[in-house]
């Protein structure tokens, strides 16, 4: 099973940028999104935060690099009064450039404009941000939109909308892993498993009666199968 991990932006005590709509929020809600898909595709997946709370970076580094995955995403919004998403990867190309190709091919289907593919370094020459750097795998960091252009953030201020730009992102991850999107089939096993081992998780035996007689204990199941319970009958 290949995995990927998600690193949400932001959280707690940090909100992130600030604008028309809150990063920190923003960022939850797509990575979320794109979690739920990649799941159904048959992905692990592990977030750095599934809700509001502090997530330093050099944490989050090492929650990634722990779980050893094949991608890693690092989801974020912008800020500067810009238009459009953009994707970082890695100076050294490979899968991480692959990956960001992959989503922002995703991202231009949404109707978002995009300010391309980019690479930063440090005054060493190697990456400049810290998750692309130090992960053990192809990473990159995705900007979705301008939380203080007005116009950008209308395109991300909806739930709805939130959950289109993580699965796009879910959609540009599977390309580059080589999977195909889930399918309304795919998507309602793996409903019916999960709820099949939820219920296996609950389940409880109770005895109900103590009988002399077999007979007495097979009017007692009888009972209990006309009011829609399984029921064995023990010997001792």
């Amino acid at each position: 099973m290949k995995k990927v991990f998600l690193g949400v932006g932001h959280g707690g005590v940090d909100p992130g940028a600030v604008g028309y709509v809150k990063e920190a929020d923003i960022n939850l809600a797509m990575a979320l999104a794109c979690a739920e898909y990649l799941k159904k595709a048959g992905v692990d997946v592990k977030l750095s935060r599934t809700h509001d709370e502090n997530d330093d970076l050099k944490k989050e580094i090492m929650e990634c690099n722990a779980y050893s995955p094949d991608l890693a995403v690092d989801v974020h919004n912008n800020a500067g009064g810009g238009e459009g998403f953009e994707v970082f990867h890695t100076v050294k190309g490979g899968n991480g450039t692959e990956l960001a190709a992959n989503i922002e091919a995703e991202g231009l289907k949404l109707g978002q404009k995009s300010r391309g593919l980019k690479t930063k370094k440090n005054a060493s020459g190697s990456d400049y941000f810290g998750f692309i750097r130090s992960t053990i795998c192809p990473a990159v960091i995705v900007e979705g939109a301008f939380v203080d252009n007005k116009e950008d953030a209308q395109k991300i201020d909806e739930k709805e909308e939130q959950e289109a730009f993580g699965i796009a992102y879910a959609k540009g991850i599977l390309k580059t892993l080589g999977i195909k999107e889930p399918t309304a089939t795919t998507t309602a096993t793996a409903t019916t498993t999960a709820t099949a081992e939820k219920t296996k998780e609950k389940l409880y035996r109770v005895q109900v009666a103590a009988c002399k007689q077999e007979e007495s204990a097979k009017e007692v199941q009888k009972r209990l199968k006309a009011a829609g319970f399984d029921s064995i009958i023990n010997y001792y």
